[in-house]
């Protein structure tokens, strides 16, 4: 991403849908449709900002763990309802790239973006999600093997609430050949499996209050369905 620059010569919209005009079959409100990437990632970023809107309460900022180059903080940085949007990623590539549209595009004063390690519980960076709405997009399932120290340091920073979209198993109808297919992917590619459990068994616990927990409505692939939890420590 960042050598291709990509976004340079186009608005902020075109360059977030791209440029394929290749049909896919895509989940689009719960349903699974025949439809060019292009429209799917129209669609998609109104899809997302609805969706977290739901779930972030009366909050208007957002700070986002593992944000890539930022492709979802730039969609949502089309909905003028989300004010401040900070991410932050392990990549320097990832970070550097999404610093560079942000000033190629002038939001540098709502979008911004900054190293964190979500292993290192000693990381500086985690005293910054106290108090904020976090959210996870397909993250935690890069780090499959430390799902639990990473949502412990993340509750440990204190934010106000948490909302967790990742792959997972939990709510796939196995009498569904399209969720059986998932979940034989979904273990293939080693992803983690665990998140949810885990949440649960918290919440259980009382060190955690889920509050809300939902099937995606929206995937770019039948290999792309998520789930999302959204919690808040106690």
């Amino acid at each position: 991403m960042l050598n291709q620059r990509a976004w340079l010569g186009r608005t902020l919209e075109e360059f977030l849908i791209g440029q394929s005009t290749a049909p896919r079959l895509a989940k689009v409100d719960g349903r699974i449709v025949r439809i060019t990437a292009r429209d799917y990632y129209r669609y998609r970023i109104g899809a997302l900002s609805e969706l977290i809107a739901k779930h972030a309460g009366e909050a208007t900022s957002l700070l986002e763990l593992g944000a890539g180059y930022g492709a979802n903080l730039f969609s949502l940085s089309l909905d003028r309802h989300w004010t401040k949007l900070r991410g932050f990623d392990i990549a320097p590539n990832g970070i550097e790239a999404g610093r560079q549209i942000a000033s190629h595009f002038k939001l540098d004063d709502r979008v911004s973006f900054d190293r964190i390690d979500l292993t290192d519980a000693g990381d500086p960076r985690f005293s910054e999600l106290a108090g904020g709405t976090v959210f996870t997009y397909f993250c935690i399932e890069q780090i499959p093997y430390a799902v639990e120290s990473v949502i412990e340091n993340i509750a440990r920073a204190k934010p106000a609430r948490v909302v967790n979209i990742e792959p997972g198993v939990d709510m796939l109808n196995l009498s569904q050949p399209r969720d059986l297919a998932s979940r034989v992917y979904i273990r293939s590619m080693d992803y983690q499996t665990r998140l949810f459990k885990l949440l649960d068994t918290l919440d259980a616990q009382g060190r955690i209050r889920v509050l809300a927990r939902e099937r995606m409505g929206f995937a770019p692939t039948l290999h792309n369905d998520g789930l999302l939890y959204a919690w808040e420590p106690r």
